[in-house]
């Protein structure tokens, strides 16, 4: 099997069947697995293979079989995707729950999928909801990864035992569940097959198109919620470019990564926008040394500010770095694409920004079209609407919630429940949510232009109402506001609200670091209705 061809392994004998074939690859860890009893940092392909039949022999052990359900909740790391592969192997559906979900959160997501097990570590296991409930009452049995939790299995007493063999599922059966970011409540749970995540997400992904994947030279960091189907696309790819060295990092803590980024020097790192905010005193510090070598930062899952994006770009010694911005859904995968340089980046320093350019739907692949919200019929080139996609990489629904499916599924297209417009050169520019905006305006737009204006360590949301001006929330160093400053960064900007300030430590976001919009509404804005009517969010 080629190493282009590796998309078309199960998830479940990935790490096998690269182990075998190939050039050697190292992955050096931020802190070791909770699912390795060595407690090793640094590990090969040989050694991710051996922890992921390990595994699936303590699930064997812990009783999983073939079909079962088995929810993974646990702190941020690595070893979530090979405990997803050990469920994999032994025929079992992994169910993946970000350790940053609150057990108010999870309890519905629990008891919708009922596990016949759930892993998970000591601190979340023991964690009550607000009733009083532990997570563990929604599994038939649970298992710990780091201590004695009463009523749960132990990982460390189901280590050892034989290895149970494969156990292969179908194309078209459901292989892996996932959630939303859960912007506006309950998040849902997304349905993956192996042709939908393998055959078409990771395909593409697995493509060499130099400079923008990885070369063998590469040193590639790594900040994922590694629950999310992002990371078993990249995790693909990863393993068919080899990068010589991968820095899995779970962490995004300046004194945690510092020191593992500027001994090692990635050329590629790719991170959530929180990820790049806390560490923009890395930039700053030793003029940037940490990420002197980098060539390509990648950006994913939200809008990163204008502001950030330059002090990385800056930071950079290489002669052409770029910021590759990616634009896509869980449920869809990748649809576009668009690539910003240094000098673009200090360039907006002179102007305002305009609408997010997110790229241009990938050929073969994607197509998109801007349709009117009622008539869902096209609208003109540069007329706003909301965008719908189609791709065959679409997933194949929502776990027991075929009516929100529906909302979205319009035939073969996808409603994004974004709202932007297309240009003459066929590139699409994203103007808002739905539920977030007001015709004639774009919010994500001025929040770009306020942001930039204000010094660092701000953020701004806008809020939208139907009787008045929007309301910006601002996030600021200690909840405190420089008036003046404020009055100048909103200086053109269409009226305002007066704002309300809060710290930058309470604005509420998901665990992927996006804004909690109608947290916010709800905090401050006593029930006051959105513009948007929220159905396709």
């Amino acid at each position: 099997m080629s190493g282009m061809q590796l998309w078309r392994t199960s998830l479940g004998l990935l790490f096998d069947r690269r182990a075998r074939i190939g050039k050697p690859m190292f992955f050096r860890m931020s802190r070791p697995m909770d699912i390795d009893p060595s407690g090793q940092s640094i590990v090969d392909l040989p050694a991710l293979a051996e922890i992921v039949r390990n595994t699936a022999g303590a699930l064997h052990a812990a009783g999983v079989r073939a079909g079962d359900r088995v929810a993974v909740y646990k702190e941020n790391h690595f070893d979530c995707l090979l405990i997803a592969a050990a469920v994999v192997r032994v025929g079992a559906i992994p169910v993946m729950l970000s350790g940053l979900l609150p057990p108010d959160t999870a309890r519905p997501l629990l008891q919708r999928v009922e596990p016949s097990l759930l892993i998970g570590t000591r601190r979340l296991l023991e964690e009550q909801d607000s009733n009083g409930e532990l997570v563990s009452a929604f599994a038939e049995r649970t298992l710990c990864l780091d201590g004695d939790v009463p009523g749960a299995l132990r990982l460390t007493d189901l280590l050892g035992g034989p290895v149970p063999e494969f156990v292969p599922r179908g194309d078209d059966e459901l292989m892996m569940l996932t959630h939303t970011s859960g912007t506006t409540g309950v998040p849902k749970l997304i349905m993956y097959t192996p042709e939908k995540l393998q055959g078409q997400m990771a395909r593409l992904e697995c493509r060499k198109l130099p400079p923008l994947t990885f070369t063998r030279d590469d040193v590639a960091a790594m900040f994922l919620p590694y629950v999310h189907a992002r990371a078993f696309t990249w995790i693909y790819s990863v393993l068919t470019l080899s990068p010589a060295t991968t820095l899995l990092v779970s962490e995004n803590d300046p004194e945690v990564v510092g020191p593992l980024l500027r001994q090692h020097r990635p050329t590629v790192i790719e991170a959530l926008p929180i990820d790049f905010q806390r560490m923009v005193p890395l930039a700053d510090e030793n003029g940037g040394d940490a990420f002197a070598a980098v060539r390509m930062f990648i950006g994913n899952f939200d809008a990163m500010r204008w502001s950030v994006i330059r002090v990385f770009l800056n930071a950079s010694k290489h002669r052409f770095p770029v910021w590759r911005e990616g634009y896509g859904q869980s449920e869809t995968g990748g649809m576009g694409m668009t690539m910003i340089t240094r000098y673009r980046a200090n360039k907006r320093r002179d102007e305002n920004p305009g609408p997010r350019k997110v790229g241009r739907p990938m050929p073969g692949f994607v197509e998109l079209k801007v349709v009117d919200p009622t008539t869902f019929r096209p609208v003109p080139t540069g007329q706003p609407g909301v965008v719908l996609a189609k791709t065959k990489a679409r997933c194949v629904g929502y776990y027991k919630e075929p009516e929100r499916w529906r909302e979205k599924a319009v035939g073969d297209w996808w409603n994004t429940g974004d709202i932007g417009l297309m240009t003459r050169t066929g590139a699409l520019m994203l103007l808002d949510r739905e539920v977030n905006h007001t015709p004639g305006g774009s919010c994500l737009e001025h929040e770009d232009v306020i942001v930039e204006r204000l010094p660092r360590g701000h953020d701004v949301a806008l809020l939208p109402v139907p009787d008045g001006p929007p309301v910006p929330v601002v996030a600021a160093p200690g909840g405190e506001l420089d008036r003046e400053r404020w009055r100048a960064a909103v200086r053109g900007v269409p009226e305002l609200a007066e704002p309300v300030v809060i710290d930058f430590e309470d604005m509420p976001r998901t665990g992927t670091g996006k804004i909690l919009r109608q947290e916010l509404r709800r905090r401050h804005l006593e029930g006051a209705g959105s513009p948007g009517h929220g159905r396709w969010t």
